[in-house]
């Protein structure tokens, strides 16, 4: 808020309001971001309500960038994509991530028919990193964040427009925006569940059902192609009620609908409750909420508990106070499903066992409790109902992430932000193998190794926690027809995990004694530990013509503990471009605002953790009862570089029908180079490998279009629909005529993807 002709302003709290000194006769200028400024003359009152209307450019053009920075659309030279948190909370599963299925250009979500398991997310082909309020956080997934938490998530797919956030980034930023509080003054509570059920798979491999197990028309413990059923043929088979081998035993397919029967109704059911207070100089929110998945396989029950606590406060017209904490718990008992294997109830039921038993008859699964299993196969599969309740894989995970941010404004030009972010994790994995065991009992091994063993304990604790702390200094300036956004900051990155593991050897002194302790001999135990810091300088310029030209650039240097002292600083900068057409030619009425956009920038990512360094490793009872240390077989590449990309985008948007449609296409290309390849060098040298920058280099060539808009839209009822369609692709540009391993197989310019069959 202005007085107009003069220097004199203010800015609006949370809620709206401001409080300035001028005299009766001025003009007050009232301007936001997505909405259209108004001029109010000052008469004798001393109070006024003021409203705007949203322009052509509204709030949903309004896009949270790096650093948790709000900026217009119209003026960002990089692909941006924006889904509401109400969108998210529609339909409402175990993990966020699955909700943004089919929502975003270039955003594929692979998810997963296993239990647990998270959908696997990638932006233009890669992973994405994963930032709440602002604060990148490292040891954390979609699933510790609870849907009803999110205002709003930010998916920033330009590599300009992540750039600020370093080399963890390279990948694209998935930006998350939290609730602070309630959107009006007042207390608001709000309570709300949502049940889902999973009623099986949508397809499952179709296998014949004539023949019994066995081969060449003889009943057998293996393949698929024994005697013909339902055709008056008997055998020797095992009989579920007695427990043991008869003869004569009639070959009938009751078993067609053997996984259909042995399956459950998969529930989800998704509570929650939150409170939210807002008063005039600040708001807090407090949520909890509780999901209970109950799986489509027996005894698979997982839940999981979410607190989260955020706030702001206006401490005075300067100074602003924001806050955010999470709790995450997740637990289960068993999580083992669908995997091939001989844990996995597909590879069992579909692929590799006939139709002439019904699975239902082996509910009862032990011939002798603990001993021996009441199951027809003794060759290489468990009963599905022993793996259920005894071959068990538990889990235990808990976080916890927080974040402060402390904002002072010293006049209407220079801001401050001072954010601290932390986050840490603690996973517990367990293992049981029971003495029964089909491969044990097979092989009879007393002293079997690991699952071949008479019974097996295996228990995995890893913990870490990451800082990240960053010091902002903004400028913001408006000269005439020129705008001026910039800021220089400086952030520190440091990450540790730990690890600690033991595992049974030679099976259990007792069937049911799971513990390292029940071990007959002495368990095998390792453990690490890895830390790595990473401390950064960055910056950025964006200047503005007329609000219809943008030019960006930006520049960031990372000294990164993880590279060798030699390359342990670098550099990687980017620009970005916006001309808003529409601002600068008359378009025909239909057209809202038209724009056309380009950025391009270099990434450059580090070694892993530990890299550089020969560490000996470690082994527990390596000889009988001795233990042993060895030296690392790979040697250290001299003056290694950071992995890079070059990247370009180019791209158009805009609004037409009064904003009821809204396009945006966009084309990339990320270009590789000096990649870190580890290769094979002569056993004589001491070593079997090394890591070098090879020649080889590929590129990345990517197409997205997003269309959207209101179809429908009525007084009481919209219907709004969203489509986004991309493609891309990787590519050889050159191999290296020395470490190049595909060479005899591809040339340049041929598809890398469709040759590794990774996309």
């Amino acid at each position: 808020v202005m007085v107009k002709g003069t220097k004199v302003g203010a800015t609006t709290d949370v809620n709206g309001n401001f409080s300035l000194n001028a005299s009766a006769g001025a003009t007050l200028v009232v301007s936001y971001i997505g909405y259209i400024s108004r001029e109010i003359n000052i008469g004798d009152s001393k109070e006024y309500n003021i409203s705007l209307q949203p322009s052509t450019n509204n709030l949903t053009d309004v896009v949270v960038t790096a650093l948790g920075i709000k900026r217009s659309e119209k003026s960002l030279g990089y692909a941006v994509q924006k889904v509401s948190g109400k969108d998210l909370q529609t339909v409402k599963g175990v993990d966020v991530g699955t909700s943004l299925t089919g929502r975003v250009s270039g955003l594929v979500v692979k998810n997963s028919t296993e239990f647990n398991a998270r959908p696997t997310i990638e932006l233009r082909g890669e992973g994405a990193l994963l930032v709440i309020d602002g604060v990148p956080y490292g040891n954390m997934s979609l699933r510790d964040v609870p849907t009803d938490d999110i205002e709003s998530m930010d998916i920033l797919k330009g590599p300009t427009a992540s750039a600020l956030y370093g080399s963890r980034a390279s990948g694209g930023v998935l930006l998350i925006t939290t609730k602070k509080g309630n959107s009006s003054k007042g207390l608001a509570i709000d309570v709300n569940s949502n049940i889902m059920a999973s009623l099986g798979y949508l397809a499952i491999p179709e296998v014949q059902s004539s023949y019994a197990r066995g081969q060449n028309g003889v009943i057998d413990n293996d393949y698929v192609w024994g005697p013909k059923l339902d055709a008056g043929n008997t055998a020797r088979d095992w009989n579920p009620v007695t427990k043991q081998f008869e003869d004569n035993r009639p070959l009938v397919s009751k078993g067609k609908d053997n996984l259909k029967n042995f399956m459950n109704t998969g529930i989800i059911l998704n509570n929650n409750l939150s409170i939210a207070q807002s008063v005039e100089n600040g708001s807090f929110r407090i949520g909890l909420n509780n999901i209970y998945n109950k799986g489509q396989f027996p005894n698979q029950n997982l839940n999981m508990f979410n607190l989260t606590m955020a706030g702001e406060m206006k401490i005075n017209d300067k100074f602003k106070l924001e806050g955010h904490m999470g709790v995450s718990r997740r637990w289960a008992d068993q999580v083992w499903g669908g995997g091939y294997g001989n844990q996995g109830y597909l590879y069992q039921l579909v692929m590799w066992t006939g139709t002439e038993y019904d699975i239902r008859d082996y509910k009862d699964y032990w011939k002798e409790p603990n001993k021996t299993q009441n199951w027809m196969y003794n060759n290489w599969y468990d009963n599905p109902y022993l793996i259920a309740y005894e071959k068990l894989n538990g889990i235990q995970t808990n976080t916890v992430n927080a974040n402060v941010t402390a904002n002072y404004q010293f006049n209407k030009d220079f801001n401050l932000l001072v954010r601290l972010g932390y986050d840490n994790y603690n996973n517990k994995t367990t293992f049981t193998n029971p003495t029964a065991n089909i491969y044990s009992t097979r092989g009879g091994a007393v002293n079997g190794s690991g699952w071949n063993a008479k019974g097996l304990y295996s228990v995995q604790d890893s913990r870490g926690f990451s800082t990240n702390d960053d010091v902002i200094l903004s400028y913001k300036k408006k000269l005439n027809k020129f705008s001026v956004d910039a800021l220089a900051g400086g952030t520190i990155y440091y990450w540790i995990d730990e690890s600690l593991s033991g595992t049974t050897k030679n099976g259990l002194i007792s069937p049911t004694f799971y513990s390292l302790a029940g071990s007959v001999e002495a368990p095998t135990v390792s453990q690490g530990y890895s830390t790595r810091q990473i401390n950064s300088l960055f910056g950025r310029a964006s200047v503005g013509y007329d609000d219809a030209i943008f030019l960006d650039f930006t520049g960031r240097n990372d000294w990164n503990s993880a590279q060798p002292k030699s390359s342990r600083s670098y550099f990687y900068p980017s620009i970005g471009s916006s001309v808003v057409i529409s601002e600068l030619v008359k378009l025909p009425k239909v057209i809202d605002m038209f724009k056309i956009r380009g950025s391009w920038a270099v990434f450059k990512t580090a070694l892993d953790v530990y890299a550089t360094n020969r560490n000996y490793s470690t082994t527990t009872a390596a000889w009988n009862t001795l233990n042993s240390a060895s030296y690392p077989s790979s040697l250290l590449g001299s003056n290694l570089l950071p992995s890079s990309q070059r990247t370009y985008e180019i791209g158009a948007a805009g609004y037409m029908f009064k904003k009821r449609l809204h396009f945006d296409v966009a084309y990339f290309n990320k270009y590789y180079y000096n990649q870190q390849v580890s290769t094979s060098i002569p056993s004589s040298s001491g070593f079997s490998s090394t890591l070098v920058n090879t020649q080889e280099t590929y590129e990345r060539r990517g197409l997205e279009i997003t269309v959207d808009g209101s179809i429908i839209k009525h007084k009481n009822f919209e219907w709004y629909s969203t489509i986004n369609w991309s493609k891309q692709h990787r590519y050889y540009v050159n191999l290296d005529p020395v470490y190049s391993a595909d060479d005899l197989w591809v040339k340049k310019g041929e598809r890398l993807d469709t040759y590794t069959d990774n996309y």
